[in-house]
């Protein structure tokens, strides 16, 4: 069976080493070859980045919920991807 998508993803515990960069993720997601999402990281100052790697989706699960105001967030992350 070939790989028709693939999640990039890096967990808590992997964003909370010294050194990441999202940036391994979204090389990563570049050299897949296939369409990719990315998830671990994914803020409104990474996520054009995300976009412009070429993914197709976006998780950004932390910065909402974790957000003051989860829908101001998810606002402000819809809002980075339309610059």
């Amino acid at each position: 069976l070939g790989v028709a998508f693939v999640e990039i993803h890096a967990g808590l515990d992997e964003q909370a080493q010294p050194g990441y960069s999202i940036q391994t993720l979204l090389d990563d997601g570049k050299i897949a070859g296939v369409p990719f999402s990315v998830a671990g990281g994914v803020k409104v100052d990474t996520i054009a980045a995300v976009r412009d790697a070429g993914a197709d989706v976006a998780v950004a699960g932390g910065a909402i919920y974790s957000a003051e105001d989860p829908a101001a967030a998810a606002k402000a992350l819809r809002d980075a991807l339309a610059k």
